[in-house]
């Protein structure tokens, strides 16, 4: 029967162990998208009030694949950036154009995107009724995200060994205890 009570308690830690990685790593990745949700809204409105898009995104320079700032992109009805302040690879980004038509069903959308070997963002799009500018795009770098992530991932495996090494140990101490009787 205890053979039992310490397997139970080996898979109950686990599950527990598996539950909070998962909590809060769901809580850091969504969290990043916070910023990217609150600037394409208040840009899409500027946008439908009249502000043209040079006074809502003023030009800048900044690289997305060093900076850890938020940028803001503008897109045409058709996908094509019309305005950025942010730039990859002395380009303005565009993301794929099947992200557009996922906008277009559901009028937003959040995803990660990588638009190249070690630079990954955390992306926001919305569709607005602002002519030129259809779709307004907002995005950070994950780096600090990812890098929470990682330290969980190692916290919580520390924590999962330390449990199953003392269930081990209780349940050594158990059957010697029987042994000796």
């Amino acid at each position: 029967m205890k053979k039992i009570s310490f397997l139970t308690a080996a898979v109950l830690v686990t599950v527990i162990i598996l539950l909070i990685y998962a909590t809060v790593q769901q809580v850091y990745r969504t969290g990043l998208d916070d910023p990217q949700t609150q600037l394409v809204k208040d840009i899409g409105l500027q946008l439908e009030q009249g502000r043209s898009a040079e006074m809502v995104v003023k030009d800048d320079s900044l690289d997305i694949a060093r900076s850890l700032s938020p940028f803001i992109i503008l897109y045409d009805a058709q996908g094509n950036p019309l305005r950025s302040n942010a730039f990859l690879d002395g380009k303005m980004p565009q993301v794929a154009v099947g992200v557009f038509e996922e906008v277009k069903r559901n009028g937003e959308h959040a995803f990660s995107w990588q638009p190249r070997k070690g630079v990954r963002m955390a992306m926001v799009i919305i569709k607005t009724n602002a002519m030129p500018v259809r779709f307004v795009a907002a995005g950070r770098s994950m780096a600090v995200v990812e890098q929470r992530i990682r330290n969980l991932v190692t916290m919580v495996f520390i924590a999962w060994i330390i449990c199953m090494a003392i269930i081990a140990i209780a349940a050594a101490f158990y059957y010697i205890k029987q042994d000796a009787k």
